[in-house]
């Protein structure tokens, strides 16, 4: 009879304690954890990618999983590219800003002037310099302004 009661004593005590236990213990998964050696041949450990690609991925149990190998390049593909897109743009404003300056120069060049001289290439090479008529003058202060529209901020 002592033995019966020890071993229901015994499961009590197991249903009690796995009952306590938390839920995301019973869920745990699979995280990767890396290894690498550094230059002072000094062994380290941890769950952030090292910056170097000479590592090697183990894996433990935890209750949230790490990014894969692939989820991890397409991410620092996708921030490379935004990168770009920055110094896409940045690079785009500065050319607007040189362009729009040129614009208003040439307006106020053909504005100012009542004969404007162009030099102007032929096809051998040779450079030629003539005085814009008032038709092609009023053209090219009709382009200019139609640039400062374009490239310049209202």
């Amino acid at each position: 009879m002592i033995v019966r009661g020890l071993g229901f004593t015994n499961t009590l005590i197991a249903v009690v304690i796995f009952s306590c236990l938390p839920i995301q213990d019973l869920a745990a998964k699979e995280i990767a954890i890396y290894r690498w050696v550094d230059s002072n041949n000094v062994v380290h450990f941890s769950q952030n990618l090292p910056k170097t690609d000479n590592y090697t991925q183990l894996s433990t149990v935890s209750s949230f999983k790490a990014l894969s190998k692939e989820a991890r390049q397409e991410k620092a593909e996708q921030a490379e590219l935004e990168q770009k897109q920055i110094s896409d743009t940045a690079q785009n404003q500065d050319t607007f800003e040189k362009n729009c300056k040129a614009a208003q120069l040439n307006v106020k060049m053909l504005s100012s002037f009542d004969n404007v001289l162009i030099t102007e290439e032929t096809s051998d090479g040779v450079k030629t310099e003539r005085v814009l008529n008032d038709k092609e003058k009023e053209d090219k202060l009709a382009l200019s302004r139609k640039h400062i529209d374009l490239y310049c901020d209202k």
